[in-house]
């Protein structure tokens, strides 16, 4: 049986979307079938809820302008899909990614991202 039959008969009978764990690693290919992922009677194949992060933004308000810095740290089971102003994501221990915005916040509610010179409304992040 192919994992993608699995995934869609978990989805209409619970109304939702879960990525299928075997021995620790979720295999990618959904046209994958069991027996080809090694999966023996007594086997167990786990499934988790698809963790996707929103589309969130990061809005700052300051009555003056000062200087910040905005970390942000993800799970390790979630990687970075968008970042914007864009700025490097580095690997912290463990496997989670972090990254970090240097900005200047201005009164008028404006951010100057200080390492682009981009003046945004926000910080996007998106995350899978």
């Amino acid at each position: 049986m192919r994992l993608a039959r699995i995934q869609e008969a978990v989805r209409c009978r619970f109304d939702c979307e879960v990525r299928l764990l075997y021995q620790g690693s979720r295999p990618l290919d959904r046209r994958i079938t069991l027996r080809e992922l090694g999966v023996r009677d007594g086997d167990e194949v786990d499934a988790f809820l698809e963790q996707i992060g929103g589309k969130p933004v990061i809005y700052l308000f300051s009555p003056e302008d000062i200087d910040a810095t905005v970390a942000l740290s993800l799970v390790p089971e979630w990687r970075f899909s968008a970042l914007y102003p864009v700025v490097p994501v580095k690997q912290q221990d463990g496997g989670h990614e972090k990254t970090h915005w240097d900005i200047r916040t201005h009164s008028d509610g404006s951010l100057t991202e200080k390492i682009t010179g981009l003046d945004v409304s926000y910080l996007f992040w998106e995350a899978q």
